[in-house]
């Protein structure tokens, strides 16, 4: 049975590499995707202290940051001392106000109101607070129509009127932040999302490709004859899978050389975590589109499935952006993605957690037991057909 399978496999590897979409599909692409890693290389990178953004520079953008359900403020911290940076974790304190923060002590107020009307033209902010001192020497400004700056200026007033104490009458939101491993920082990771969001793109249509060698050996009775030999379809589906492992393969080891010689920017993880992640997310988009292709006539069908399988899944894992603020239900349904599971495992490995292999490699196991038993389905559908 392995020695047929291998032989199948032979004959239609010749049949793939000769198809045009093969140097796109399995070269190209996963170039490209891992030289997107560079994307963010030189780009500033904002830390989160107890609920307030601390922007490294005046001029670094907020918008990829901004909580919809808080209104952003991006403040001017002209003083630079405890007390400002303690009113700065108050207002954050009060839950409805996404807190900026920029030290600006060395810089003069024509720099820092160039920089608040540039921020104001061309970023996502409520309101900009140049704190100072004293409440009357700092300048507020109202960015848009958002009726809680209204609050945010009594609460301003608040802390300055008690800048050491609580306001116990006040209500307060407490947040719990409970690090268990699992939570992706997005902006930590964002460069490794965005290559495996293209990647994906690559093995799924490495799948079309795949299934394109079996739509052309049943049109042209090749499978048919197949059957009448010793080969069964056991030996059949494992060509396909043998098809399926060196693809991944290739592909991978094209982002793995690639991410060697042409990536600059740090990760956090190795070369081979970065090769293992890769190699299991292509196998299972590989099988995935060659099974769900199955059920259709058409490579045309095939190619329109696979890129919307491709589009929803990498929307809905959360490559693109960040879906830390996101329902409970959004991110369940997140994990049903392979993508989400790599950032995950991604995650882990930069927290030095190598329980992510078990993890990933159980992972895949669920995956492709699913979709081989959907794939075998498909597959008797055909026959029978």
């Amino acid at each position: 049975m392995i020695t047929n399978a291998f032989r199948m496999a032979k004959s239609s590897s010749k049949l793939l590499l000769r198809s045009g979409g093969f140097i796109i599909i399995g070269i190209l692409i996963p170039l490209a995707a891992t030289l997107l890693i560079n994307i963010w290389s030189g780009a500033d990178r904002m830390e989160r202290v107890d609920s307030v953004y601390e922007l490294p520079h005046m001029d670094t953008q907020m918008a990829y940051l901004v909580n919809f359900n808080c209104l952003p403020v991006k403040v001017y911290d002209h003083t630079d001392n405890d007390e400002s940076r303690g009113m700065c974790l108050r207002l954050a304190e009060a839950g409805i106000f996404q807190i900026f923060r920029v030290e600006c002590s060395g810089y003069s107020m024509d720099e820092i109101m160039d920089s608040a009307s540039e921020s104001a033209l061309n970023d996502k902010v409520g309101a900009i607070l140049i704190l100072e001192e004293t409440m009357e020497d700092s300048k507020l400004f109202y960015i848009g129509e958002d009726a809680r700056f209204s609050l945010f200026r009594d609460t301003l007033k608040l802390c300055f009127r008690n800048p050491h104490e609580e306001n116990v009458d006040s209500p307060k939101v407490t947040y719990v932040t409970a690090n268990s491993g699992d939570d992706v920082n997005y902006y930590k990771i964002r460069e490794f999302s965005y290559c495996i969001a293209i990647a994906s793109i690559a093995f799924i249509f490495g799948g079309v490709l795949i299934l394109g060698t079996t739509m052309t050996e049943k049109q042209d009775h090749v499978y048919s004859r197949i059957m009448l030999t010793t080969a069964t379809r056991t030996s059949y589906i494992l060509s396909k899978i043998i098809l399926i492992l060196g693809l991944s393969f290739i592909q991978s080891s094209v982002m793995t050389i690639s991410f060697v010689f042409f990536v600059n920017a740090d990760i956090g993880i190795s070369v081979l975590q970065f090769a293992c992640i890769l190699f299991l997310q292509g196998i299972i988009f590989n099988l995935l589109s060659v099974c769900a292709g199955l059920f259709c006539n058409s490579m045309s069908a095939a190619a329109f499935l696979a890129f919307t399988m491709w589009s929803i899944s990498a929307l809905m894992a959360g490559t693109y952006f960040d879906i830390s603020g996101a329902s409970d239900l959004y991110k369940k349904v997140a994990l049903l993605m392979p993508q989400r599971w790599a950032l995950l495992a991604a995650t882990r490995f930069q927290n030095s957690d190598y329980s992510a292999y078990p993890m990933i490699f159980c992972v895949t196991a669920a995956y492709l037991l699913v979709i081989l038993v959907v794939g075998i389905l498909g597959l008797k559908l055909n026959e029978e057909e």
